[in-house]
């Protein structure tokens, strides 16, 4: 089955570079370092710890677990792999050159054996769950300890794999441990092939998200750029389809409070020109967060990545794009970090529990459409003690979550079979990388 698989994919690789060019268009990263997705550059660092995440919100939770991971064993060099120019530019942003970052080749077998030669990791560690039949084969050759973290399976992909259920069981076999999201997702995983004994629960490693060290500074300059406007709130990680709710929103809002001011972050920068055009159809004067000066706008449109964060943390409230529509909501846990109560629309997706747990606790609020959420941002606005509440509500229940790391660490650091206690039992990390337990073998007799 493999061999049927790495032939289809030999095919297709034209294709896929075809692709990348016509990305290029809008995103310019996708032509550069092509060769890189063929293991066609050398190595800068050998015997490194490899961590993989896929584009920036898989690099912002591992980075944590990547920091630990390079405390214990600081001589250690790191590889960061990605495969979108977004989390290129976010690994530069958080690792400058501590790290080594590289996208991961296609699943060739060509390319994954000049990937693994010219960097031998001493450990792969994947970010969320990517199967890839040959890469995981390859690595098991080398007899390098393959671990999955923060692993979430939907029931979509689920059936997906399972479309190739053969083929997908003798790729789990290769994976030493799994550290699993949640109950939900370790038996999908189950079902998918994994040992019951080869998955610990440890939660989402997003809640081991911490602010960077010049956050305040970051905060400073962007506030001293914004003159002065309130109130300001924070539309973050849109996608098209809501930005015209939420301009619509800040309409009705602009109504009441006249001076509003809406931090408009894209999920994809390059839709800037697009946003710009929607606002002058609503009639609101706007600018790019990359063309000074700020002053006058009703809209800033953020164009830049990295900076997101200090625009949470000049603002009295967020929404947190990807909810009003049928696509599924984004991770809030930083606006919360920040400090920010946050608001979602009727599609949260996988923070459906997150955002039930935060309403509960009055950190967060729900906006269906424009009327619902212009009116549940104006409430804040005016209520300060309720802003202020709203926010230690939701870093207490950020605080709730924080045996995620551990947890993990412990995962990473003791034999495959290791099962961790319940989640909230106070597990400690240990062991350093040179407890890490090689994979076990029996995966590469089945691939």
């Amino acid at each position: 089955m493999r061999g049927v698989y790495s032939l289809l994919l030999y095919l297709l690789a034209p294709v896929a570079v075809l692709r990348l060019w016509i990305k290029g268009r809008r995103v310019p990263g996708y032509r550069r370092h092509w060769r890189e997705r063929f293991a066609r550059q050398p190595a800068s660092r050998k015997a490194v710890i490899w961590v993989h995440a896929v584009s920036v919100g898989e690099v912002r939770a591992a980075a944590p677990l990547l920091e630990a991971l390079l405390r214990r064993d600081p001589a250690r060099p790191a590889l960061l792999t990605v495969t979108t120019p977004a989390g290129r530019e976010t690994v530069r942003q958080l690792f400058g050159d501590r790290v080594a970052c590289r996208y991961l080749p296609y699943d060739l077998p060509g390319a994954v054996e000049r990937f693994l030669r010219a960097w031998q990791p001493v450990v792969a560690v994947f970010a969320e769950v990517e199967l890839w039949p040959n890469l995981y084969a390859a690595i098991a050759a080398r007899k390098v300890p393959l671990y999955l973290v923060n692993a979430r399976l939907t029931a979509t992909s689920l059936r997906r794999y399972r479309r190739a259920a053969g083929l997908m069981r003798a790729t789990v076999a290769c994976i030493a441990h799994v550290a699993a999201q949640s109950a939900a997702d370790a038996e999908r995983l189950r079902r998918l092939g994994v040992g019951a004994a080869d998955i610990t629960v440890c939660g989402n490693l997003k809640f081991a998200a911490c602010l960077a060290a010049g956050f305040s500074a970051q905060v400073s300059r962007l506030q001293s750029r914004l003159s002065g406007a309130q109130p300001i709130w924070v539309a973050a990680s849109t996608h098209a389809g809501e930005e015209s709710i939420v301009l619509s929103a800040h309409l009705r809002i602009r109504q009441r409070f006249a001076q509003a001011l809406l931090l408009l972050v894209p999920r994809h920068p390059e839709r800037a020109a697009e946003l710009r055009r929607q606002c002058d159809a609503a009639g609101l004067a706007w600018r790019f967060s990359s063309a000074p000066p700020l002053s006058g706008a009703a809209v800033v449109i953020v164009d830049q990545l990295g900076l997101l964060l200090p625009c949470y943390g000049v603002a009295q409230a967020a929404f947190i794009g990807g909810s009003l529509i049928d696509r599924g909501g984004h991770n809030p846990i930083e606006a919360l970090l920040a400090g920010v109560p946050v608001i979602y629309g009727p599609y949260p997706g996988n923070f459906t529990a997150l955002y039930a747990r935060l309403q509960a606790a009055g950190a967060a609020r729900r906006g269906d459409d424009a009327e619902t959420l212009a009116a549940q941002l104006c409430d804040w606005f005016a209520d300060a003690p309720a802003r202020r509440r709203a926010s230690r509500a939701g870093r207490a229940v950020v605080g709730e979550n924080q045996d995620v790391l551990p947890c993990t660490l412990a995962v990473l650091g003791a034999p495959p079979h290791y099962r961790a206690r319940p989640l909230g039992a106070g597990q400690g990390g240990g062991g350093g990388l040179a407890a890490l337990a090689p994979p076990r073998h029996g995966c590469a007799d089945r691939l």
